[in-house]
C-alpha cells in the first residue's frame, strides 16, 4: 500500500477510510496530534513524540485512547502495512464521537486515527519564507488540531511564491507555521523560549542538545523580526524537514555568513537521524 489509514482499530487504504460526522475533530478540532518521519519501520524520535502527545492529551483533558505500548504497537502495525522506504507517520486523538455541544460530552470515548503517507523526495535547496502576523490563540504550546491560522498563512506564502511563513507577534518572531525558527549571530544560536507562544518542537529540542555537544552557545530568548535580516544565518527545524537554512525572507536575501556553524549543526543532526533509523 502507498498510503494507509487506521481508525479505532480498522485499517485500509487511506483514500477510502472515513470517520464519523460526529467525531468532535470534525466540527470542533477537539483533539491533538503528532507527526514524524520514518525510514522503513524505524520512526525517528518516537519516544519524544509520544511524550509530547501525552502532554497535549493532558492539557486538553482527553483520556489516552490507548496505553502507550498499545499505541506504539498500532503505529508499528501501520508502518509495516504501508511498507514505505520513507514515510510520514501521523496520529491524532479526538475527544470522541457525540452530538455537537461545547461542553465535554458524557460517556464519549476518545477516537484514535493514524495515517502513513509516502515522504516526497528530499529537497536540498535553502528556503524562501515570508513573515506574517501571528494571529493564533494562547495555547500554541499544545499540538492541537486547530490550525486554521497556520493554513491561511501558508496559503499566503504559497501565493507569494515562498516555501512557508514566519509568524511575528508584536514585532517578536515566535515560530513558523509548522516549524521552529532560529537565528545564528556571532556564533550563538538564538531561539524563542518554549512558552505558551510556541510549540516546543522535538527537532528543536534535539538541535539544542546537539549545540551543547558542539559547544555552540544557545540563548532561549525572544528576538525581533528585524534580527532575521541582520543574522549571520536563519534556520528552521521540524520533524519532517529536519534542519533547513533560510536564504530569503520577504524577498530579501538573508544569512550565508555562518555556514560552518550551520553545517556543523546540520551534520550532527543527520548523524543522529542516521544512527536511530539506519538510513
Amino acid at each position: 500500500m502507498a498510503a494507509i489509514g487506521w481508525y479505532n482499530g480498522a485499517m485500509g487504504p487511506l483514500d477510502t477510510m472515513t470517520v464519523p460526522m460526529l467525531d468532535r475533530a470534525v466540527y470542533f478540532g477537539d483533539g491533538c496530534y503528532e507527526a514524524l518521519k520514518a525510514v522503513g519501520q524505524k520512526p525517528f524520535a518516537l519516544e519524544a513524540h509520544l511524550d509530547r502527545f501525552c502532554k497535549s492529551l493532558s492539557a486538553l483533558e482527553i483520556p489516552a485512547p490507548l496505553t502507550r505500548e498499545a499505541l506504539k504497537a498500532a503505529l508499528f502495525d501501520c508502518l509495516i502495512a504501508a511498507d514505505e522506504p520513507r514515510s510520514v507517520l501521523y496520529w491524532q486523538a479526538s475527544r470522541g464521537t457525540a452530538r455537537r455541544t461545547h461542553a465535554f460530552p458524557e460517556h464519549a470515548a476518545p477516537n484514535l486515527m493514524i495515517t502513513v503517507t509516502p515522504l516526497g523526495a528530499r529537497s536540498e535547496h535553502a528556503l524562501s519564507l515570508v513573515t506574517a502576523e501571528d494571529i493564533r490563540y494562547r495555547m500554541c504550546s499544545v499540538k492541537t488540531l486547530n490550525l486554521l491560522p497556520n493554513v491561511l498563512c501558508n496559503e499566503r506564502a504559497k501565493r507569494a511564491g515562498a516555501d512557508g511563513a514566519i509568524l511575528v507577534r508584536d514585532g517578536v518572531v515566535t515560530e513558523g507555521t509548522h516549524t521552529n525558527v532560529h537565528i545564528i549571530k556571532d556564533g550563538t544560536l538564538y531561539t524563542h523560549p518554549a512558552d505558551e507562544w510556541i510549540l516546543a518542537g522535538v527537532t528543536r529540542g534535539i538541535v539544542l542538545k546537539l549545540c551543547k555537544a558542539l559547544s555552540i552557545p544557545v540563548r532561549e530568548t525572544p528576538f525581533l523580526r528585524e534580527a532575521l535580516f541582520t543574522a549571520d544565518e536563519v534556520l528552521i527545524t521540524s520533524s519532517i524537514l529536519g534542519v533547513k537554512r533560510v536564504e530569503r525572507i520577504d524577498g530579501v536575501p538573508v544569512g550565508g555568513r555562518a555556514q560552518e556553524v550551520f553545517s556543523a549543526i546540520c551534520a550532527a543532526y543527520e548523524q543522529r537521524f542516521s544512527e536511530e533509523t539506519n538510513a
